[in-house]
């Protein structure tokens, strides 16, 4: 490949935390990325009303080659995986973090290493419980969507809508519309936009919780452990922490 010989590009090789098994497309599971350019950065700093499509964009305009699928349509667990992967490819995996030791009580500025967080193994029979399930009220079997940059999106701008529709109502509209758009078929069948928030609105507390600790379950099924352990660097004691995206991700000062 040609980007491959440019002596100012780096790339590297990487396997989908899901294997490509979850989705309905056949795809290559093996991505292979280059890093980042100056053009890409300007294009992740460009306002956008829908990020995490500017951030699929840029990691798809990033893949040697394409591999059938768009990783807008990824679920969040592949996605998180290959946003990670690319700033590894393109910046390096130190990621400055800070931290307040439980054992001597300092807060310190110290490195981890992007490249030592533990991949989640992917079960499919555990993906697979957690997607479709039985109520335990209702007894209905739900099915949930697979959650991608595209859902969630698609996610935040229904309740955005409808908070504008109705800015006075009490109700939680960011919950409705995640409930409304994670649902997809419910006992076998899909059902219209309208059907689904009736169906939403007749669920007791008990149902309605079963689907939403299913729905974060089924996020982290797949992908990358966020837990992290740094070093105090006045005591020398280990910390556990969990990593978070912040500044330091695509702006790193350690370079």
């Amino acid at each position: 490949m040609e980007e491959r010989q440019n002596n100012y590009t780096i790339w590297e090789g990487y396997e989908l935390p899901s294997g490509g098994k979850i989705y309905e497309k056949q795809i290559n599971p093996h991505i292979e990325l280059r890093s980042m350019s100056a053009r890409d950065e300007m294009k992740r700093l460009a306002p956008s009303s829908t990020p995490l499509k500017t951030l699929a964009d840029i990691i798809d305009g990033c893949m040697i080659e394409k591999i059938g699928m768009s990783s807008y349509d990824m679920c969040m667990g592949d996605f998180e995986f290959l946003l990670h992967k690319l700033r590894i490819v393109t910046y390096g995996p130190d990621y400055k973090v800070s931290v307040t030791c439980p054992y001597c009580g300092e807060t310190t500025d110290t490195i981890a290493k992007l490249d030592e967080l533990q991949l989640l193994e992917f079960n499919q029979n555990k993906f697979e419980e957690l997607r479709t399930f039985t109520l335990p009220i209702a007894k209905q079997l739900i099915t949930l969507k697979i959650q991608s940059p595209r859902l969630l999106e698609e996610i935040e701008a229904r309740a955005k809508e409808l908070k504008r529709k109705a800015p006075t109502a009490e109700i939680d509209f960011d919950l409705l519309a995640s409930l409304t758009y994670s649902i997809d078929f419910v006992d076998g069948k899909k059902l219209g936009p309208l059907d689904i928030e009736k169906f939403i609105n007749n669920l007791t507390a008990r149902d309605m919780q079963k689907i939403l600790n299913n729905i974060e379950e089924l996020k982290t099924a797949i992908g990358i452990d966020n837990q992290l352990l740094v070093k105090c660097t006045k005591c020398g004691e280990h910390i556990k922490t969990f990593f978070r995206f912040g500044p330091e991700f695509f702006r790193p000062t350690t370079i």
